[in-house]
């Protein structure tokens, strides 16, 4: 290993689906390329979502392959002593609080804190002060959003906004669309995507009603939800095909790997989650969307409403179904708005949110560290 090298430990709970997952991914991938850092992925687990991780030169260990009878706080501490790494870079409120213990022992390592990836409508007090310590001893608090930021409310000299980067290397090569067409029994018009895990803080629920809502327009669109889900949120999975049973345009699949193409091949990207409990940050499908040229609607909410304004789709807050299956409506009997909206999206994501981007930005945030 090259002493050389600015030696940096990543800790996230898993690599399984997720969107902070992804961006860890896609910054692992960034740095690796740059040749100027040993790469060490820590995490709880070693079940995986993005095979991506494989190909790249990154130690990973995994806690539970050292000894699941002590604490992960003490698992910790014994790996981060023997890497002795420059900076210590955390994914997640949990992972921040367990790796304290080794900080405040170990001052001259830099603490960079990434837990910051939603805005939320509430916090709970026991969360409020676990965030608090892990605040006080971060050298630099990170969000994907400045929604994040003022939900979190860190110290204002510590806190930072980067926004998500996308790989765009990953929507080259493509399955042909109308293979893709084939390959999902899409048989009409006009495609709805929305991809999202089907899970407790995503709103499966609003999107196939206002799938059904839309039926009653027009019959030539399919609505398909996408999206992995764990084992404890299979109901939310099995609640959605109940919703649509007897709709042959609404689909629900738990998952695919072929995502990239599948939206590719749709025409309008939807994002609608449980804005009662959960607010986004920067959304990965939504920036997904947009980075294929689709025009986008989603809730009016954390922060979506800093990438998606009515030049490239909507922000819905209370609407029905019905009111929202008129906008779809209207939006499909206006191709040219739909086709000016797609390059809008598109266009975005070439000027803010490329992976070059935000690997630059990353690799400030550590140099300043240091």
């Amino acid at each position: 290993m090259n002493s050389k090298k600015i030696k940096i430990l990543f800790f996230i709970g898993s690599l399984n689906s997720g969107g902070k997952e992804r961006r860890l991914v896609e910054l692992l991938t960034y740095l690796e390329n740059t040749k100027r850092y040993s790469l060490i992925l820590v995490t709880k687990n070693k079940n995986i979502g993005f095979k991506k991780i494989l190909e790249l030169d990154v130690n990973w260990i995994s806690l539970d392959s050292i000894n699941s009878k002590i604490s992960n706080f003490t698992e910790f501490y014994q790996v981060a002593r023997k890497i002795n790494p420059d900076i210590i870079h955390t994914w997640g409120a949990v992972q921040t609080f367990t790796v304290l213990p080794f900080i405040f022992s170990h001052r001259h390592i830099k603490l960079v804190n990434s837990q910051i990836t939603a805005a939320p409508p509430k916090i709970s007090i026991g969360r409020k002060m676990m965030n608090k310590m892990n605040f006080y001893f971060s050298k630099v608090i990170l969000s994907n959003s400045y929604a994040g930021i003022e939900v979190y409310e860190p110290p204002k000299f510590k806190s930072r906004v980067i926004y998500n980067g996308l790989n765009l290397k990953r929507f080259q090569n493509l399955i042909e669309i109308k293979k893709v067409r084939k390959d999902f029994d899409i048989d009409r018009n006009f495609v709805v995507v929305m991809v999202a895990s089907f899970s407790k803080n995503k709103d499966y629920k609003r999107f196939f009603e206002v799938g059904i809502a839309l039926t009653k327009l027009r019959q030539d669109t399919i609505f398909i939800g996408v999206g992995f889900f764990q084992k404890e949120d299979s109901k939310y999975f099995e609640e959605s095909k109940v919703l649509i049973d007897g709709y042959t345009n609404l689909r629900a699949i738990p998952g695919t790997t072929n995502v990239e193409s599948l939206v590719n091949a749709c025409d309008l990207g939807v994002l609608f989650s449980n804005s009662e409990i959960h607010g986004e940050g920067i959304s990965n499908s939504v920036i997904e969307y947009m980075a294929l040229g689709k025009p986008v609607i989603a809730n009016d909410a954390g922060g979506t409403r800093e990438v998606v304004n009515n030049d490239n789709g909507f922000l819905i807050t209370n609407e029905s179904p019905e009111q929202i299956a008129i906008l779809i409506d209207s939006l499909f009997n206006n191709p040219e708005k739909m086709q000016k909206m797609g390059e809008n999206s598109k266009k975005r994501i070439l000027d803010e949110f490329t992976l070059a981007r935000m690997g630059e930005e990353f690799e400030s945030v550590y140099r300043s560290v240091l």
